[in-house]
């Protein structure tokens, strides 16, 4: 028997909810005899309670009666079959119904999170000169405004954040009928980016122009006169900026997806797993981020 009032609130408020989708996605087969299993909706629960108290599988397993191999097992086929990624696109959609996600300023950026062997796994990257260690790197798309989530991509250590914006923006289109803007730091200078923000979207790009190479910079302006440069500079200026809104009120709301990386890490428990490789990396990412949601969606009164 599990005594309820031992755990902190934000387990207590786990231990209270009902997840029908999880029985939707997984339908419990016809009783044909031998041991009846356990509900899924109840190992789906333990697993989120693992994930926000950062405890082994032992540990969870033995508070909640059950053998810790089971909820590895659960852990395994959730995962396999789809089930986290489904769950967490769920909860995006009650938010952007119960109109925490409005879309107007939305915010992008990426974290590098360390292997927990501290060397090269299945799926990572990293000790490219940039990043001096291995690991995976989380992209994510956050509402500025509520702090809601929007959407994910997952990779390796190494690629560039420039890479995945686009995608990352594609994939979040849905909940972007009404975006304004797209708040992002420097390294989300391209024009390509600029351009898909103003045409696919038809909104603004709050990202900082990008100072040019001072070495190439300095030969190239050798060979102008002062007036030569000073056109230069401004025309090249100008054509950079356009499609942008260079308003620091706009851009300091880019904090916002700072905060959610800080809570993913921090709060639960996010690269201090003791797991290897890309999937598990996934597991727990996905495990992070629907506990990350459910205590939005709690703070709002939605649940």
């Amino acid at each position: 028997m599990v005594l309820i009032p031992k755990f902190p609130r934000k387990v207590q408020f786990l231990l209270g909810l009902n997840f029908p989708l999880i029985d939707q996605l997984m339908p419990r087969k016809s009783f044909v005899g031998g041991r009846i299993g356990y509900l899924k909706q109840e190992l789906f629960v333990w697993l989120l309670i693992k994930k926000t108290l950062g405890w082994d599988y032992r540990t969870v397993a033995d508070i909640a009666g059950m053998a810790h191999t089971t909820l590895i097992r659960a852990n395994d086929k959730f995962s396999k079959l789809g089930i986290y990624q489904k769950f967490l696109i769920y909860l995006i959609k009650i938010a952007y119904k119960q109109g925490l996600i409005q879309g107007h300023k939305v915010a992008i950026d990426s974290s590098f999170v360390k292997t927990y062997s501290k060397k090269q796994e299945l799926g990572s990257g990293g000790w490219n000169g940039h990043k001096e260690a291995f690991g995976f790197k989380l992209h994510a798309l956050i509402d500025a405004q509520s702090g809601v989530l929007i959407a994910l991509i997952i990779g390796d250590g190494t690629t560039h954040d420039s890479q995945v914006a686009i995608p990352l923006l594609k994939r979040a289109r849905p909940w972007l009928k009404k975006c304004g803007y797209v708040l992002a730091d420097k390294g989300y200078d391209s024009m390509d980016i600029v351009e898909y923000i103003a045409k696919q979207l038809k909104a603004k790009a709050s990202i900082p122009i990008k100072e040019t190479n001072q070495k190439k910079q300095n030969k190239a302006r050798q060979r102008l006169t002062t007036e030569e440069k000073i056109k230069g500079g401004y025309l090249n200026w100008k054509l950079k900026s356009k499609g942008r809104s260079l308003k620091k009120s706009i851009y300091n709301k880019r904090s916002e997806v700072e905060r959610f990386f800080s809570t993913l890490k921090r709060a639960f428990k996010l690269g201090q797993e003791k797991t290897r490789g890309i999937r598990a990396f996934l597991e727990n990412t996905y495990l992070a981020c629907i506990c990350f949601m459910l205590r939005r969606l709690k703070i709002a009164g939605v649940l």
